[in-house]
């Protein structure tokens, strides 16, 4: 497979911190000069030209200082303009002042630093030949043209020498520094978003582990969490290769003792082989196979660096095979590597699970729904049919009523279907859900339904202020209630059920009751004891919890009681909106 596209890491450190630094170390470097010349003696004969120089050139760099301190976009031609300026302008110094006092290395010294911050090693390279042609010409002209000093062929080879030596130093840290810039800014870039097929992903990580740590070949090996099976990706760049294979193929990755730590091996497969690992804050040393046989063999391991993934829900290797020069410190940024690669395995399982875990949550929801709305509407038709057959004989004018009650039952329940369905379609949402009639018109219907199918009295009366709260605490409180009355004239055999609301601005409380015969349990139970003896009524609990509410049951031989509590603050029916969604 191949993975998506690298993008070009950024520049670290951006050419705007570069440029400020370069420019503040200019008018630090100008004005010393500046003021070694000002506290002098002065030599009547003409030292102005020197005192004139480093004024304009001081000058020069506060100008440039002032440009630089701003976040700017510098033109392509900058660095370079302002380089060959600093070199003209230490040209001069060099030439107005003699071999003894002249303050050449250390602009010399500066210049190469630029061009390296600048341009990597090749700066500091060209800056020191650029450097060299005009030491020899100045020593020359002054010299030959000016007469103002003797050229001293010995100082001049050995000043050469010190300008090589001094510029070799000077590039090695560059491309050290350069190195570690480089990391860096491929680290900043490593990609954030999480592909939902863990081949996909795998692919990615490949590559930017084998960029990043400058490695031909890079294994990724790690347990499954869901699956139980182990996971072995390798490759580099575009070249990747994946394979599944059974949790105990290869045991333990590595040898006992190494399982949590990073180490390097020069040969893996030699079992006198010496094995630097990281452990406690240190380096330290131990002689042994590091890579256990089977796994060794299979990929060929020979120089191998190896850092352990430990993450929340992942837990695996990941090996950088074949490197031509293994640093120490390259164990360090693979430390930082391996994090970044487990989180974002550990990201793609989790939103695994989340999406599993919604899918689950929609199931119970609809089952909650076809509960409270077709299958309540088809076994109080069933029963109002019932009896319509028994007075079928007796009281025909009855029976014909009953017969129209269950026609008018059946159409609203297919209306509620009809509107149950279009909220399962994606372009719908449960905040652009709202219902078919108010609370108060719904709570009326079902009550009128009630008395007349199961002969009972119902009393209720919601609110005046539920026409301001959520579309889904409104469809819930109807639910709720509608749950609780129908399982008391269906099961608790009652005279009377009473439906009180109680709402303030924070909380709207709720209480059922019924004179029936109670629960076959007896007591007083809240949510979550009712939720761990598994006893009451199931769906109008889950609806409570979904709410964030809170319920209180107390049942007797005498009747019920339900004492719901729902949360009206904004945060809370939010929440609610959300997870009902």
């Amino acid at each position: 497979m191949r993975p998506a596209t690298l993008k070009v890491h950024p520049d670290y450190p951006p050419r705007v911190r570069t440029e400020w630094l370069i420019a503040s170390s200019r008018v630090v470097l100008a004005g010393g000069a500046l003021l070694a010349v000002a506290i002098s003696p002065v030599d009547p004969g003409g030292d102005w030209r020197l005192a004139f120089t480093t004024s304009l050139y001081f000058f020069y760099s506060l100008g440039v200082l002032a440009l630089a301190w701003a976040p700017v976009r510098f033109a392509p031609a900058w660095g370079l303009a302002t380089h060959l300026f600093d070199l003209a302008a230490f040209s001069l110094f060099t030439l107005f002042t003699d071999a003894s006092a002249s303050p050449f290395f250390i602009y010399f010294t500066f210049l190469v630093i630029c061009g390296t911050l600048r341009w990597d090693v090749r700066g500091a390279v060209w800056t020191a030949a650029a450097s060299f042609v005009v030491y020899a010409a100045t020593g020359l002209y002054a010299s030959r043209v000016l007469h103002l000093r003797p050229f001293f062929t010995d100082a001049f080879v050995i000043r050469s020498v010190h300008l090589a030596v001094t510029a070799a130093l000077i590039a090695y840290l560059g491309a050290y520094q350069h190195r570690f810039q480089r990391e860096i800014g491929r680290i900043i870039s490593w990609p954030r978003r999480a592909p939902r097929e863990p081949r996909e992903l795998a692919g990615e990580i490949i590559a930017e582990c084998s960029a990043v740590l400058d490695a031909p070949r890079v294994l990724l090996v790690w347990e499954d969490p869901d699956e139980g099976e182990i996971n072995l990706a390798w490759g580099a760049g575009g070249d990747v290769t994946w394979t599944t294979e059974p949790e105990a193929t290869y045991g333990s990755f590595v040898l006992s003792g190494l399982e949590r730590v990073t180490f390097q091996a020069a040969d893996a497969g030699n079992e006198r082989g010496v094995v630097v690992h990281w452990s406690g804050g240190a380096f330290r040393q131990r002689v042994c196979r590091p890579v256990t046989p089977s796994l060794q063999g299979r990929f060929g391991m020979h120089q191998v660096q190896a850092w352990s993934l430990d993450g929340e829900l992942v837990r695996g290797r990941l090996f950088a095979l074949d490197k031509r020069s293994m640093r120490l410190d390259d164990l360090i940024l693979g430390e930082v590597v391996a994090r970044l690669t487990v989180s974002r395995l550990d990201s793609l399982y989790l939103l695994r699970r989340l999406r599993q875990a919604a899918a689950l949550d929609e199931r119970l929801r609809v089952a909650r729904d076809i509960h409270d709305s077709l299958l309540q509407s088809a076994a109080g038709s069933a029963l109002q049919l019932l009896a319509a057959r028994r007075l079928l004989d007796r009281d025909p004018d009855e029976a014909r009523r009953r017969l129209e009650a269950v026609q008018n039952q059946l159409e609203q329940g297919e209306l509620e279907m009809r509107d149950f369905i279009r909220r399962l379609r994606p372009a719908s949402s449960q905040a652009e859900y709202s219902p078919p009639a108010d609370l108060a018109e719904r709570l009326e219907e079902l009550r009128r339904r009630v008395e007349r199918q199961w002969a009972i009295k119902v009393k209720m009366a919601p609110p005046s202020s539920a026409g301001a709260w959520p579309p889904a605490l409104l469809e819930g409180v109807y639910r709720i209630v509608q749950e609780g009355v129908l399982n008391a004239a269906r099961h608790a055999d009652p005279s009377l059920v009473s439906v009180d609301f109680e709402a303030d601005p924070a909380m709207l409380r709720l209480r059922i009751a019924d004179d029936g015969h109670g629960f076959p349990f007896h007591g007083t139970f809240d949510l979550q004891e009712l939720d761990a003896m598994k006893l009451g009524p199931l769906t109008l609990r889950e609806r409570v919890a979904e709410l964030r509410g809170r319920l209180r049951l107390r049942s007797s031989e005498t009747g019920a009681e339900l004492l719901i509590e729902l949360p009206l603050t904004p945060e809370s029916t939010e929440e609610a909106a959300t997870v009902s969604a």
